[in-house]
């Protein structure tokens, strides 16, 4: 009766040692099919056009062919283990039974104590039983709670972190101060994204910034909104960017990305997104106005009302600019970044919109950084930077440094003609 209890644990113990990295590979094999859905479902559109459905369904017919022959592995083990348990209990319970015979056909035991041997055999394998259940949960249990611990170790986001030189500053100005600011990312330190960047943007200055792809434009205004940590001297307002907490920089921080952030919620929540107090209707309507989208707003069905999908699909993509440009007058930030966030707009909107940008800045004093390819958007700028290789090799004004060799009259070259 005593030795059921060893060998059942030696095979429960094999199984969980066993099934443990089939178990970590079932669960990565299943998330990565679940982000190769969400992916596809983000292209649909591209997958028709271009009629891939049949490859796109042979690539996730394979990965799942790939997760059932792992699942049916992992099963088959879990059936042998099982069966050897089984086994264990039957084997035991036979020579309980065999060896009280024995011996009570010899006269060592009475008949009763053979009942009384079997029974006690019984009410030891139930407990048994339930033990091997509760360890190879609990081995299952272990896997998923060493994925949980490894998120919770990451390290938390540096724009969130507490300030170790004192407490958080407070932005009271616009102005933007940069000196000798170096950017690598932590996998690359040797190869400088951003080397050398020093430079001041009074208050109220509308700036743009231009040159050749990859050449650091969008990282530059990154750090600026301490998205990306960088080595440096950088104020904002004259406060250190790094006493800036990230509710101070939302609250007075604007950025624009080329490809808006919308939520499947309705056209109003969309625009009203990340604001910290109530918002009025008239608020919102008047944003919309001034991002040139109140019109298509009222064409949709229920019109602020109507939901947009995830990511706002069911909208064209100078719709969901425009709606992301809502958002900024509805803000009125005193810094506000713009990269390339106009790019899908046609000329007419993207004027319509420049014009409401420039009241905004001169009724609140709003200090504008653009990044812009299409360099007419640019015209208007009181500075322009350019930036090659991380550096930057020209600034001036739009006509100044279109008549200038460099980089940019070779960008603006087919404009100023």
């Amino acid at each position: 009766m005593i030795l059921v209890i060893p060998v059942g644990m030696f095979i429960v113990f094999r199984q969980i040692s066993t099934q443990k990295g089939i178990r970590v590979e079932l669960m990565e094999t299943k998330a990565e099919m679940d982000g190769t859905m969400v992916e596809l479902l983000g292209g649909i559109e591209t997958i028709r056009t271009l009629d891939s459905a049949q490859a796109e369904g042979g690539r996730i017919e394979a990965r799942s062919e790939q997760l059932r022959k792992k699942e049916m592995r992992h099963h088959r083990a879990m059936a042998f283990y099982d069966c050897l348990k089984f086994v264990n209990e039957a084997v035991f319970s036979v020579l309980v039974i065999g060896i009280s015979v024995v011996l009570a056909s010899q006269r060592v035991i009475t008949v009763g104590t053979v009942l009384t041997a079997y029974l006690c055999f019984t009410q030891l394998t139930g407990p048994l039983r339930e033990l091997h259940r509760i360890l190879d949960e609990f081995s299952e249990c272990i896997v998923l709670a060493d994925d949980y611990f490894r998120m919770v170790e990451l390290p938390l986001d540096f724009s969130y972190q507490p300030q170790a030189s004192g407490p958080a500053g407070r932005l009271e100005g616009n102005g933007i101060e940069v000196c000798c600011a170096d950017f690598s990312y932590p996998e690359k330190p040797e190869e400088k994204i951003l080397q050398g960047i020093t430079l001041s943007i009074r208050p109220g200055a509308f700036i743009g910034i231009a040159g050749p792809s990859g050449c650091g434009k969008s990282t530059l205004i990154k750090m600026l909104d301490k998205l990306e940590q960088a080595q440096g001297e950088i104020r904002l307002g004259g406060v250190e960017l790094s006493r800036l907490s990230r509710q101070e920089l939302a609250e007075n921080v604007a950025l624009v990305p080329q490809t808006p952030f919308l939520v499947a919620d309705t056209v109003y929540n969309n625009i009203c997104y990340g604001m910290k107090r109530q918002v009025s209707a008239e608020e919102v309507r008047d944003a919309a106005r001034k991002a040139n989208i109140a019109a298509d707003i009222e064409k949709l069905p229920g019109g602020y009302a109507f939901v947009l999908s995830e990511g706002g699909t069911n909208l064209s993509g100078g719709q969901r600019q425009r709606i992301a440009l809502a958002r900024v007058f509805l803000r009125k930030p005193k810094i506000l970044i713009l990269d390339e966030a106009t790019s899908a707009l046609d000329n007419t909107s993207e004027k319509y919109i420049q014009s409401e940008i420039e009241k905004m800045k001169e009724a609140c004093g709003t200090t504008v950084i653009s990044i812009a390819h299409r360099l007419t958007t640019l015209q208007n700028c009181d500075e322009i930077i350019v930036i090659d290789k991380g550096r930057i090799v020209q600034r001036g004004a739009f006509q100044e440094l279109a008549a200038t060799p460099g980089i940019f009259r070779d960008m603006a070259l087919g404009i100023i003609k």
